[in-house]
């Protein structure tokens, strides 16, 4: 199946693949090719794409994943509202952007504060794991 993970910067990866798995606040999920029409908010966290022994991880601070096409021409597509491959994530500048989001959210105590706090955490996680 035809996968795309775009942001509003940049496409971010494109190719084929066999499964997606992604998070959304109902839980994790996965998509293979023929998957019924799908579409789902994503939260902080791990998009992990599947091709053959192949295995790409990228963090999405939150977005969309959407599913559709016949069992021939299936696609999925996040839209992301930024994303980086795991790799590229240096561990100790999340952690710093982590103690950031703490400090902000200790000081704001507003709901893009909490949330910028949770993008930090799930950075943080991603990148010690």
């Amino acid at each position: 199946m035809d996968v795309s993970i775009v942001s509003p910067e940049a496409s971010v990866w494109d190719g084929e693949a066999d499964l997606v798995i992604a998070r959304s606040p109902e839980g994790e999920f996965g998509i293979m090719r023929g998957h019924i029409p799908f579409l789902a908010a994503l939260v902080p966290g791990k998009v992990t794409v599947v091709s053959g022994d192949s295995r790409e991880v990228f963090f999405v601070p939150g977005g969309f994943l959407e599913s559709s096409g016949s069992a021939e021409d299936y696609h999925v597509i996040v839209l992301a509202d930024g994303a980086e491959a795991a790799d590229d994530i240096d561990a100790s500048r999340a952690r710093e952007l982590l103690e950031e989001a703490r400090r902000k959210r200790d000081e704001r105590d507003d709901d893009a504060a909490e949330a910028e706090l949770r993008v930090a955490m799930a950075r943080v996680d991603l990148a010690e794991n």
